[in-house]
């Protein structure tokens, strides 16, 4: 690409960024008067919808890349990004061209710009904004299908105006409460709004006040259920430090599966997968079990407990809520992985002190920062929630790349673990891979623990 075109993608990208100065909105309207004035193009594909607190992207990886295996044409729409924004929307595990982003970036801001000057309540907000790009993008790419990750709660979400074959739920947790609410059964009800009249829910949750939410909803809509440990399960689980196996059983019986991601839960989410491909055989679209198997062992989804080195060790993990916060440092206990520098950030949305208390049992030293965003925990909060939380030694440096380069330094425990944010996952990556020079290896000495 010419110097030219990357002048002009990474002005639109910058200018799409900008979109979030007018915040989150949830609502409907403003989603289907745009995609309307670009010719509704998420009419133009199947699709599969997923939601969640937990897992939901890695869900959508697995679903993905299964049915690229069996020959569909597969569109993949996920946030947030760790590097690079066309990792949101990608084709067949191929990310969205850059000349693509800028020519239907100036096309489709156009119609936004012009529904923002009839009405202030009109303009749209960053992610309604890309939202309507990857589905117009699905729909010229002439994809079959497409796997759409709702990017907060589900009822309200911009993502909700697909119909989709299937509708997916994967663990659910506390996140954004100032929008979803603060108990599990409000979450659990707004997420629930992405089901749609006799369209198949999966459910990966095991919380009874979150799935006697979704009974009911799925009851109300004459919608198919199915549950995790119900209708589906998995059995003969094992994790190493080189990814996870398991037998899975459901409407099929499946052994010796192997995802190339740590821990049980990912387990769960690859039979959460598994049973969305089944109930999609019985909407007409075949999927074998020689794509299953395939699918699974080709995804490639970094920084989900991601060991991004040995020597040093370095392990990079997006996980930036307690839930999820306290499953990976329980995964790197068990693989004697433990205790660890953590360097940790976090949203201001967040549940910062949760985080910090998960992370305090395994912990050898903190190191503190904060991420380029205006939705970043300030440092000193999450500095002295650390020193309420902690009482090792903590450290509090800005910089997310002075606070790595700190954390290898001085290093206490057996390695460094950049955790809490995907945007400090972002952040770590560019610098490992550029001025860290530290490039991502594979472990090859594998030390296998049974669930």
């Amino acid at each position: 690409m010419s110097v030219c075109w990357v002048v002009l993608y990474t002005d639109l990208v910058q200018w799409m960024f900008d979109l979030e100065r007018f915040g989150i909105k949830l609502g409907l309207d403003n989603m289907r008067e745009f995609l309307s004035r670009i010719g509704n193009p998420h009419r133009d594909f199947r699709s599969v919808h997923v939601t969640g607190t937990n897992g939901k992207g890695s869900v959508c990886a697995f679903i993905a890349s299964i049915l690229s295996e069996e020959g569909l044409r597969t569109g993949l729409y996920t946030s947030p990004h760790l590097v690079d924004f066309r990792e949101r929307v990608r084709v067949d595990g191929e990310m969205i061209h850059e000349d693509d982003v800028v020519r239907l970036g100036k096309a489709l801001r156009s119609e936004m710009e012009f529904m923002a000057s009839e009405s202030e309540e009109r303009q749209l907000t960053f992610f309604e904004f890309t939202t309507g790009l990857a589905f117009k993008h699905f729909s010229e790419a002439g994809i079959d299908i497409a796997v759409v990750e709702v990017g907060m709660g589900g009822r309200l979400d911009a993502t909700n105006v697909i119909s989709p074959d299937v509708t997916a739920i994967t663990r659910i947790g506390r996140e954004h409460t100032a929008y979803l609410g603060r108990a599990v059964k409000e979450i659990a009800r707004e997420k629930a709004g992405i089901i749609k009249p006799g369209v198949p829910v999966i459910v990966g949750d095991k919380n009874p006040e979150a799935r006697a939410v979704i009974s009911r909803t799925c009851a109300a809509k004459s919608s198919p259920l199915k549950q995790i440990d119900r209708d589906f399960t998995t059995t003969g689980v094992h994790y190493d430090s080189t990814g996870t196996t398991l037998d899975y059983e459901g409407l099929r019986r499946i052994q010796g599966l192997r995802v190339p991601l740590i821990g049980a839960h990912q387990a769960e989410n690859a039979a959460i997968a598994i049973a969305v491909c089944e109930e999609l055989e019985g909407r007409g679209i075949d999927i074998s079990g020689v794509s299953i198997r395939r699918g699974l062992e080709a995804v490639d989804w970094p920084a989900r407990l991601d060991i991004w080195s040995v020597d040093p060790l370095i392990v990079i993990d997006g996980s930036h809520n307690p839930e999820g916060v306290a499953a990976s440092t329980y995964i790197l206990d068990s693989l004697c992985l433990a205790p660890m520098t953590y360097v940790v950030a976090c949203m201001n949305d967040k549940d910062a002190r949760g985080i910090v208390r998960a992370l305090a049992p395994t912990a050898a030293r903190i190191v503190v920062t904060e991420v380029d965003s205006d939705r970043s925990t300030r440092i000193s909060d999450l500095g002295a929630i650390a020193a309420e939380e902690y009482k090792g030694a903590t450290d509090m440096i800005p910089s997310p790349t002075d606070a790595i380069r700190t954390a290898l330094e001085g290093q206490a425990g057996r390695g460094v673990c950049v955790i809490g944010s995907f945007y400090l996952a972002g952040e770590a990556i560019k610098w490992l891979e550029g001025e860290g020079d530290i490039p991502r290896t594979r472990v090859r000495e594998p030390e296998t623990r049974k669930v």
